[in-house]
């Protein structure tokens, strides 16, 4: 028997726009980390993805690469995991491709823009965007738990910065408060 042999690539989506990016002042209580890492449309699908990652291999590598992934109408890639919450998702590829295929996937510069009518999956238009594989894995367990990891760790940093943004207007404000105090005396 046969044993085929994949890679599993844990990838972000991220969102650098940077109309949303705060001003270098300290007083901006935005949070730039939650503007990179915000949440993917519904419009984005597993089967949409795997379709936009073929075309990308398509466009780079032609006939080639679409043979490397075992044709244009055979399984080579397959989306295992994708949550729209977290802009994260977990790739299956041929073990003999993953290169080609994470190459395909860090040229990939847009997802489709969500449409007011629930029924169209997208207005046409591209959200810019910035695909990043994290981790390539022999398994599906260790690209899970790398994916559990980073999502615990962007938990506590997030609160560490709001708990320091407040903590730190709050001492501003003494510090500001006693400055004030030693002028007027």
């Amino acid at each position: 028997m046969v044993r085929l042999k994949n890679r599993y690539l844990l990838m972000d989506i991220l969102y650098p726009e940077p109309s949303t990016w705060p001003a270098t002042s300290k007083s901006t209580p935005h949070n730039p980390s939650l503007a990179i890492h915000s949440p993917s449309s519904d419009s984005l699908t597993a089967g949409f993805l795997a379709k936009m990652i073929r075309e990308s291999v398509a466009e780079l590598y032609g006939d080639w690469g679409m043979g490397k992934l075992g044709g244009a109408s055979a399984g080579g890639i397959q989306i295992k995991y994708l949550s729209p919450a977290t802009s994260t998702a977990i790739v299956r590829c041929p073990r003999a491709a993953f290169r080609i295929v994470w190459s395909a996937i860090t040229y990939m510069s847009g997802v489709p823009e969500p449409s007011s009518n629930p029924q169209k999956r997208g207005t046409g238009r591209e959200r810019g965007c910035v695909f990043r594989v994290i981790r390539v894995s022999g398994t599906m367990r260790k690209a899970e738990e790398e994916a559990i990891r980073r999502a615990r760790a962007e938990i506590v940093r997030v609160k560490d910065a709001e708990e320091r943004g407040v903590l730190g207007d709050l001492i501003e404000g003494i510090a500001g408060g006693r400055e004030l105090l030693l002028l007027t005396r």
